[in-house]
């Protein structure tokens, strides 16, 4: 009887939480927009080249093979450019990226597509060089959709994980940059 009064508590509590987690995710907003900026010390080409190109992404964003095991890459479209796309599968978590706007070091504008998320996650890039050195803003808008436990678990772990890929990105470009400079 002990047992079966502990497993009622437990069962209680457990929905409890949930039901809380629910009521909570009503008030988490649906859209959330992530940015990061920082001056990279390297020209706005040398920054624009590897991101024009999805091809490179794998060599210096978050999306690399040691990062994503066991993924197949497949690219289609142009070269660079608008019209890319990178799609990727086998893995937890399969997607792709497309690339919908790119003025050479100006600005870059790109869809990045889960099947975790319910909308596409809209990405922008842009570039203000000055003496040698290139502020890079980045900035990242999701649409965590309109369940109220999806947009709860976005907003608690979904803004740490994007800045931690955008950080990545851009210390990888600056180190990519500066080793083509001495190499």
């Amino acid at each position: 009887m002990i047992i079966v009064t502990y497993i009622a508590y437990i069962v209680g509590i457990g929905f409890g939480i949930l039901v809380l987690a629910w009521i909570s995710g009503h008030f988490v907003p649906q859209n959330m927009t992530v940015t990061l900026s920082k001056t990279l010390s390297a020209t706005a080409s040398e920054i624009f080249v590897p991101i024009n190109d999805l091809r490179t992404w794998q060599v210096w964003s978050a999306w690399s093979p040691e990062k994503m095991k066991g993924y197949v890459s497949e690219f289609s479209g142009p070269d660079s450019g608008v019209g890319q796309v990178w799609t990727w599968s086998e893995t937890k978590y399969p997607g792709k990226i497309e690339i919908l706007e790119s003025e050479a070091n100006q600005r870059f504008v790109y869809a990045l597509s889960m099947d975790m998320c319910p909308a596409p996650m809209i990405g922008s890039i842009s570039f203000k060089e000055q003496d040698g050195q290139t502020e890079v803003r980045w900035e990242t808008a999701v649409d965590w959709g309109s369940r109220p436990l999806s947009r709860l678990v976005g907003c608690l772990m979904g803004r740490q994980m994007l800045l931690g890929s955008l950080k990545f990105g851009l210390k990888s470009l600056e180190q990519r940059a500066q080793d083509q400079r001495d190499g």
